[in-house]
């Protein structure tokens, strides 16, 4: 008896120490990264948004992928590329003397002297500048600060799944709200952790934000297809290579967005040609001798939903009447373009001309950046004004110059 007794006592321990909890399990896999001394990780990622104001909905899906090195005590190698869109990305690499943030967008790249310590790279405001967002735990996270409460609370261990050929623990956490300057945020994680290794091979953190009457769900899944715990990287491998056609600065030189339409204004109208909602063509040609208001929008825009009653009211009903003609450009749709125009103006109960612009060509062709945007064109065909966003002051005073 005193035998069982004593065996009984070995095993419980083992069996205790078998069923674990999600905190368990969450720091095992901390200090597991926290003591590493290099790492290399690649990985997969869909980034799905979606955004839901006043009956209309939008969704995007963008899939990319990433890579990550790591060598302390200050090498650092983090890229991310949008598979389709070469200008969507960023960069972010320190080669122990120097820290270089890659701007795709800009075709910028930014050099500083490298901060001591990994710490002092990895920021929210050094990813920030490089078109990064620091959410939730991921391996490069807990390798650097070590700790997953930094980031995370209330973990709980839904079960087990596969990840591949790997059995792993699925673990959902809710994350610190204080991670994002808009109020009105929840955050939730779910990681699926090696049942052996206790590293991170999958996460799927969902976002939503309520915010003036607008929803917004993002998401953003990721897959790891390559991880390597301390792997021989040399310095070599951190060095930086500026790529063709970017420009190395001491600080990023940003574009003005919208100087591609103030250019516009004092130059001839560019012609086009767009069918109306009963499918006649309609070109700006017609409209010769008038002035036109070009109103360029988008139907699951809310400033445009703001605008469009005043447009109807204040515009073109007290105008048409004085050579005055409203011309509504129905752009950028999601879904069937024709039949979103239509809903438009049925809901606003627009009067004047809506064209449907089906291939955004016009948008293009008047390099609109966002929408609202709107052309007052004088009699002669010149853009007189161009009014980027809403401002129906301006808008008046550009009009009542032109009678």
């Amino acid at each position: 008896m005193r035998f069982w007794m004593g065996l009984i006592g070995l095993l419980l321990p083992l069996a205790g120490g078998a069923a674990q909890s999600a905190s368990q399990i969450l720091d095992q896999t901390a200090r597991r990264y926290a003591n590493l001394q290099a790492l290399r990780v690649e990985m997969r990622s869909v980034i799905t948004y979606e955004i839901h104001a006043q009956g209309t909905e939008v969704r995007s899906t963008m899939q990319a992928v990433h890579t990550a090195l790591m060598r302390r005590p200050n090498f650092l190698q983090l890229l991310i590329r949008e598979q389709r869109q070469t200008a969507f990305g960023g960069g972010l690499y320190s080669d122990g003397t120097n820290l270089y943030i890659e701007n795709a967008a800009l075709r910028q790249t930014l050099r500083r002297d490298a901060p001591k310590t990994l710490r002092e790279i990895y920021t929210q405001r050094t990813l920030a500048e490089a078109s990064m967002l620091m959410i939730g735990i991921d391996p490069m996270y807990l390798s650097i600060y070590g700790d997953w409460r930094r980031a995370a609370s209330a973990p709980k261990l839904v079960g087990r799944e596969r990840v591949g050929n790997r059995p792993a623990y699925k673990i959902t956490v809710r994350l610190d709200p204080s991670a994002f300057e808009q109020r009105g945020i929840t955050a939730t994680q779910t990681l699926w952790i090696g049942v052996q290794d206790k590293l991170i091979w999958r996460s799927q953190i969902n976002l939503r934000m309520n915010y003036q009457g607008q929803t917004l769900r993002w998401s953003f899944a990721a897959t790891i297809t390559r991880q390597e715990v301390n792997p021989n990287l040399s310095a070599g491998a951190f060095v930086y290579k500026l790529p063709k056609d970017f420009k190395l600065v001491e600080r990023f030189e940003m574009p003005d967005p919208f100087a591609g339409v103030a250019a516009m204004k004092g130059k001839p109208a560019q012609a086009f040609a767009l069918k109306d909602l009963s499918g006649k063509e309609v070109r700006l040609a017609d409209y010769k001798g008038k002035v036109v208001v070009l109103n360029i929008f988008a139907h699951w825009c809310g400033p445009c939903r703001r605008e469009a009653p005043e447009l109807e009211k204040d515009i073109w009903q007290a105008y048409r009447d004085r050579d005055v003609v409203v011309l509504g450009i129905a752009t950028w749709a999601n879904g069937d373009p024709l039949k979103q125009a239509e809903a438009f103006a049925k809901e606003f109960k627009l009067t004047f001309p809506v064209l449907v612009d089906a291939d955004n060509k016009v948008a293009e062709l008047y390099s609109v950046q966002g929408v609202p945007t709107t052309y007052v064109i004088d009699k002669e065909g010149v853009i007189r004004e161009v009014i980027v966003g809403v401002d129906m002051d301006k808008l008046k005073r550009a009009i009542e110059a032109l009678l």
